[in-house]
């Protein structure tokens, strides 16, 4: 009888291994929320899983994509919003944060309060958990991206707008962006008066940091010792005496735009991420221009390097910005 009972304690467990790993898996929906939990239990009474879904972005759609209804919103993974603009979802200490190579936007779990850019913005409803992943409803996304998002039920389709930065500033996108301007350096703006050779000397502490490691989101240069590309344009040009914005988007509405046959060193450029929407052109890098087609920028390893501007840069460049005279 004893024997008995071990065999059928070992039978068990795997089968028991296995219901618990299926419980912990699935997508936006309620699987993965534990039963026993109280709060569970009432988001689950809350919550209709729509199941899979699409999202349309100007001409182009992705498919399979997991849908939510809670509280009588739409609801979709923060993963596949961060695509529908090219960007990607990082993990942070604090919460997530939306970007290419800085971060553009930042949300927390259970907080309707969010930064866009370099600003605090009042989401309708607060990012939460659902089946394990952090989700944002469409009205929030909205507000986030600052361009309309809307849910048609009987399609079952999340419409997009299509986001895209000009040089000038960004209106088009239905909600205009409040962002400060320390100096005076909006499109269009004077340049700040600077003495000759100005952008030599810019550049030359630009290339004191190469190797300098890169680090998405990263925090200020005296305590981190890291930079992502932003950060880095942020630094180097405010030894110089200009204030530019945290993010690379707030960054491409200072100076007066140049074209790619106009760069001259020390103009800032701007790039966007090519990929699955490209109706989608949303600055997500920043470099400056170093001179004879290259590039001092960090957007991974080793770090601050000086590029070539190769085809593979001019096929992501928007525009480029000076704000500074040489």
């Amino acid at each position: 009888m004893m024997a008995q009972r071990k065999w059928l304690r070992k039978s068990l467990k795997p089968a028991f291994v296995l219901a618990a790993a299926a419980s912990l898996a699935g997508g936006c929906g309620t699987a993965g929320e534990r039963p026993y939990n109280d709060l569970n239990m009432r988001m689950q009474n809350m919550q209709q899983q729509l199941g899979a879904g699409t999202i349309k972005v100007g001409k182009q759609s992705v498919y399979q994509v997991p849908m939510t209804e809670a509280d009588g919103k739409v609801w979709i993974p923060l993963e596949h919003a961060a695509r529908a603009v090219n960007m990607k979802v990082h993990s942070m200490r604090d919460g997530y944060a939306i970007g290419d190579t800085d971060a553009a936007y930042k949300v927390r779990m259970g907080d309707v309060n969010a930064v866009s850019g370099s600003r605090m913005v009042d989401l309708p409803d607060a990012p939460r958990s659902i089946g394990g992943q952090p989700c944002i409803s469409s009205d929030s996304l909205t507000t986030l991206l600052e361009t309309p998002v809307r849910w048609n039920a009987r399609t079952r389709e999340l419409t997009v707008a299509p986001l895209q930065d000009s040089p000038k500033a960004n209106t088009q996108r239905g909600i205009t962006m409040q962002m400060t301007d320390p100096t005076g350096l909006r499109s269009g703006g004077s340049l700040l008066p600077f003495s000759t050779g100005s952008a030599q000397e810019l550049l030359k502490l630009a290339k004191r940091f190469l190797g300098t490691p890169y680090d998405f989101g990263a925090g200020s240069y005296a305590s981190t010792k890291k930079f992502d590309c932003s950060s880095f344009t942020q630094y180097v040009y405010g030894k110089f005496g200009v204030e530019l914005p945290r993010t690379s988007r707030e960054q491409s509405q200072m100076g007066r735009t140049v074209s790619e046959s106009e760069l001259q060193p020390g103009d800032l450029m701007f790039f966007y991420t090519p990929g699955r929407y490209d109706s989608n052109k949303v600055v997500g890098h920043v470099g400056i221009y170093a001179g004879n087609g290259k590039i001092v920028q960090t957007y991974g390893d080793p770090g601050v390097v000086v590029d070539d501007f190769n085809d593979y840069w001019k096929g992501r460049f928007l525009f480029g910005k000076r704000v500074l005279s040489s």
